[in-house]
């Protein structure tokens, strides 16, 4: 018998099955495979062979049906699977800010900065995902490297979020009269503040902060896992059809959203709440409901998360004497730094992380006045806000799938400029009438939110598109959870930069007092807060160039362009950098969805 590439038969079986020991040792495929590589001693094809590959094909027509019933079947659970992961992330991140602006600002009446403050603590877990695809890139949990962290990941939020449920909450600042706060009073000089009956509750924020922010870390490690699973259905889409699973999982996740908003705007509308209705649940109320969801995906995620059979490998025997490395799975760390670093090497990857970090460094720093003039000049309630958050999201699920059909062989470019000029030309008026006293209405306020979701959905799904570019086999986890992680530090960063700058703005864009004189002088430093906020966003589109325009331009960037060390380092020491500096206390803006 001869031997394979210094191998015989019987150690290519060997290594057969130390690849998949599950699998029958000589399936009609294998034996197909390894067959083929048999040759009579003068390189003449044995008459065995051709007896054998008859039986082979005749065993292989009689199981293709089974086998395309069995592959639809298990497609069919890994979509289900996947759907759900998003729809209930879509849930939880989605709900758990809803309840942060009727709870922080109505119920407990913290200052601007503190509620931003709060957001961008809660937000805080967004900022780990690299290190959470690592993880489950090269340290899998009973030969899984997604399921097991998606159903510790629910656990943990599950739990967490059972704690918030059980907190007790404070008595409110403002004290009640006739079913209602009552937060001003009329003097002979006009209308001031009144005074709190219980100013400790706006110093009591701490720990329900800190249970959304465990939460979040919960969610996040599902999330990341998730993610892992979407980029590698993905890469095996073709390049015309690739983003169709992206859009498709983020138009779920926006449903989600869609799901949560409704709840909270409606079931969490108490006036204790800044809110219209006589009567509603309170945030105990809203945390159990959440935590029901995720305690409900732990069997979902246990039992319906598949992850993708590997691809069929050939094994090509004279490229490398050494079988057992061509055909070994176990991937170790080292192996997997290895492979990480010369991917970080690269300068395409580089221009990449550049632009996830600069785009929202810049574009993201707006000015802290931002929510006392929703809520003291607009007059903003909970329902109203969770209304047209409603319909926001329903908008920005449209957009998605305007980009999907339509869309996804646009320049990227192209779309992110159109959409970022269009998202702030069309918010001005509404700013400005509202901050001069032009319409101070809560209805016409809220409308820009509702018409600039299409074209940021537009700007959100085209930013995610080059992350399945850069990808390689095996690195998915990493590679989406660096470039997402890149965002999402750069938005903190941005609003510890907004706190910091408009903090120097006087009178204070953050004292209440301000807003209810509403003087002229403090109407004309608002307004000129916005105009600076205006311009760095336009600033921000300076870092298109980074972007590759199309697929095709970022796979030629990828395989054309140098690899250096320092491109490698700049990334590695730009992460742990920017966590510490986005501890800062932050501004406030309408934060884009986290990636």
């Amino acid at each position: 018998m001869s031997r394979i590439g210094g191998k015989s038969p019987a150690s290519l079986s060997g290594a057969l099955r130390r690849q998949q020991p599950a699998a029958p040792t000589w399936s009609p495929a294998r034996l197909a495979s390894v067959l083929q590589r048999w040759r009579s001693r003068d390189g003449e094809a044995s008459p065995l062979l051709h007896v054998a590959a008859n039986f082979v094909a005749a065993a292989e027509a009689r199981r293709a049906p089974r086998r395309a019933t069995a592959r639809a079947a298990r497609e069919g659970r890994l979509r289900f699977g996947l759907y759900a992961q998003y729809f209930a992330v879509g849930v939880v991140y989605g709900g758990l800010p809803s309840t942060m602006y009727g709870f922080f600002l109505g119920y407990l009446n913290v200052e601007a900065y503190v509620y931003a403050t709060a957001s961008t603590i809660v937000a805080l877990p967004w900022s780990f995902k690299f290190l959470f695809g690592a993880v489950n890139d090269c340290v899998p949990i009973g030969g899984e490297r997604r399921r097991p962290y998606i159903v510790l990941g629910w656990v943990v939020c599950a739990l967490s979020l059972w704690c918030l449920a059980a907190t007790p909450l404070p008595e409110p600042y403002w004290c009640v009269g006739d079913g209602a706060y009552v937060t001003e009073i009329a003097t002979a000089r006009g209308v001031k503040a009144a005074e709190p009956c219980n100013p400790a509750a706006a110093d009591a924020g701490a720990p329900f902060a800190f249970w959304m922010m465990v939460a979040s870390f919960g969610y996040c490690v599902s999330d990341v896992a998730a993610d892992g699973l979407t980029v590698t259905l993905a890469r095996r889409e073709s390049p015309e059809r690739r983003g169709h699973t992206q859009t498709s999982v983020y138009l779920v996740r926006s449903v989600g959203n869609i799901a949560a908003v409704a709840f909270v705007g409606l079931a969490m509308n108490g006036w204790m709440y800044n809110g219209s209705f006589d009567r509603g649940l309170s945030l105990n109320g809203v945390a159990a409901a959440f935590a029901a969801v995720a305690t409900a995906m732990v069997p979902v995620s246990f039992c319906y998360v598949r992850e993708p059979r590997a691809e069929p490998r050939a094994l090509p025997v004279e490229a490398t004497p050494n079988l057992t490395a061509r055909v070994e799975a176990t991937v170790t760390f080292s192996q997997y730094r290895r492979s990480v670093w010369s991917l970080l090497r690269s300068k395409a990857m580089f221009y990449c992380v550049l632009y996830q970090f600069l785009t929202p460094l810049v574009g993201s720093i707006f000015t802290t006045a931002g929510p006392e003039v929703k809520q003291e000049w607009a007059g903003v309630k909970a329902l109203q806000n969770a209304t047209f958050s409603l319909v926001g999201l329903v908008l920005f699920t449209f957009g998605l799938l305007l980009v999907k059909r339509r869309l996804l062989h646009k320049s990227w470019r192209c779309m992110v400029l159109v959409t970022s000029v269009f998202l702030n030309v069309v918010d001005m008026p509404f700013s400005f009438c509202t901050i001069y006293g032009v319409v101070r209405n809560q209805y016409f306020y809220l409308g820009e939110a509702v018409l600039t979701e299409i074209p940021a959905a537009i700007n959100f799904v085209v930013s995610t598109f080059v992350i399945v570019e850069m990808a390689d086999g095996g690195d998915e986890g990493i590679v989406y959870g660096l470039l997402t992680t890149t965002y999402n530090i750069g938005t903190p960063f941005a609003q510890a930069i907004s706190n910091q700058l408009f903090g120097l703005f006087t009178p204070s864009l953050s004292l209440r007092d301000n807003y209810v004189e509403d003087s002229t002088r403090f109407r004309d430093v608002v307004a000129l807060s916005f105009v600076v906020s205006y311009g760095f966003t336009f600033l921000s589109c300076l870092t298109l160039p980074l972007l590759p325009d199309q697929k095709a331009e970022a796979q030629e960037r990828k395989a054309t362009w140098e690899r250096r060390d320092r491109y490698a380092w700049f990334s590695v020491i730009l992460l742990p950098g920017d966590r510490r500096r986005a501890g800062l206390r932050a501004g406030a803006r309408r934060a884009p969805p986290p990636r």
